[in-house]
């Protein structure tokens, strides 16, 4: 999985796989070998977490910086409990707009939100799953790339954008009131990092931070910038968290190294009531970019190797929410990533450098059925690459 050392690669253009983490530690030149990987084919082993986490809680950005919170020791439970809650309660409705942000007419479900490089600047662009066509262009013309995700009622926007230090925006779906939710450099969250939105409480989203001493944090906040809670998987490096529909249980990937681009994929309670939980063991490659079903029954991600020649390739899989039931549903012959769901669960799209209709192997926005059928390329005939990660469902 290539990675990127420098802003300066986002102006220029030259980053087709990078991961936010990366950028925000300012790593240098960060090149990911993953030797004999193991098959996509086997069946994620289920191993538990031994550190414990600690919860800690806070009315606002000011009270966690004086550190006024209380621990919460959690107690271990299975992964296997973890999941069959989950899938036992998932949420049928689509929650209302969410009260004091930026909000338009909500997206059509058709509609996905995705960054793309045109004459050298990265915006995100509306397209439109059904003819393939890219629409309404949402943000200004800005320095590097945006991670979005969408309120659960599908009518305003949160993202991440990459700077030398990153900050979250906030902005309704048609690309009105866009403005600072959480600025570069905040006490509880130096820069942060790829944000989830919790679809029970749709005032409150989860991202992983990375602090000023260069560690990582897991942080529960509020859409007005307040802190709720930080919750510590016990774990060096961590990214990507993705709420469960039943909003009570986070996914994401994580490693005890430091500093890397992938690990294996955990749960772990909102509440913090019991460690995390490693539902995948892959070896020498590395999975990130999880995201549920929309009943919760499965959990899609992204896996990493390296073939034969020694390029790096990279599979959108699918497996239970146990870890059980592993399943590749694209063939590992380019380099997949960041998977998302429609929102009725049918159709996965994801960024891709596979060979597009012009012959050229460069990145872009694909979307195919959950049995890899029908796959099919968006922005045909429209200039520009695709640069950050698609939102088409909920995170």
């Amino acid at each position: 999985m290539p990675r990127a050392d420098d802003l300066a690669d986002w102006q220029n253009g030259k980053m087709s796989h990078i991961r936010p983490n990366v950028l925000a530690a300012g790593l240098a030149a960060i090149a990911v070998v993953v030797a004999a990987c193991s098959t996509v084919g086997g069946t994620a082993s289920l191993t538990g977490v031994s550190t414990p986490p600690v919860v800690t809680t806070s009315s606002s950005p000011a009270a966690n910086s004086a550190a006024a919170s209380s621990s919460v020791a959690a107690s271990s439970s299975s992964s296997a409990a973890l999941s069959s809650s989950v899938g036992s309660s998932a949420a049928t409705t689509r929650a209302g707009a969410v009260p004091g942000i930026p909000h338009s007419t909500p997206m059509p479900d058709n509609i996905l939100i995705t960054d793309r490089r045109v004459d050298d600047e990265v915006d995100l662009y509306q397209i439109d799953t059904t003819t393939g066509a890219v629409g309404d262009k949402m943000t200004k013309g800005v320095i590097g790339g945006q991670y979005p995700i969408i309120s659960p009622d599908r009518g305003s926007v949160i993202y991440l954008q990459i700077s030398d230090k990153n900050e979250l925006r906030v902005m309704a779906a048609d690309g009105s009131g866009d403005r600072t939710l959480l600025p570069a450099g905040a006490d509880f969250c130096n820069s942060p990092l790829r944000p989830a939105w919790n679809p029970i409480d749709t005032t409150e989203i989860a991202v992983s931070c990375r602090t000023e001493d260069g560690g990582y944090q897991l942080n529960l906040m509020g859409v007005d910038g307040a802190l709720h809670s930080t919750l510590h998987p016990g774990l060096a490096t961590f990214d990507d968290p993705s709420y469960s529909p039943d909003g009570k249980t986070l996914v994401f990937w994580g490693s005890q190294e430091k500093d890397v681009g992938g690990g294996a994929l955990y749960l772990m309670p909102v509440n913090g009531s019991s460690s995390p939980q490693q539902i995948t063991s892959p070896g020498r490659a590395e999975d990130v970019d999880p995201v549920w079903s929309v009943d919760g029954t499965k959990i899609y991600f992204r896996r990493a190797a390296t073939d034969a020649g020694g390029n790096s390739t990279a599979q959108i899989i699918e497996i239970n929410a146990d870890g059980t039931g592993l399943r590749p549903i694209t063939d590992g012959t380019a380099f997949d990533q960041d998977p998302t769901l429609s929102p009725d669960g049918t159709q996965i799209a994801f960024r891709s450098n596979r060979i597009d209709a012009a012959g050229i192997a460069e990145p872009q926005v694909w979307v195919t059925n959950l049995d890899g059928t029908d796959l099919r390329q968006m922005g045909l005939g429209t200039r520009g690459t695709a640069e950050g990660a698609p939102e088409w469902g909920r995170r």
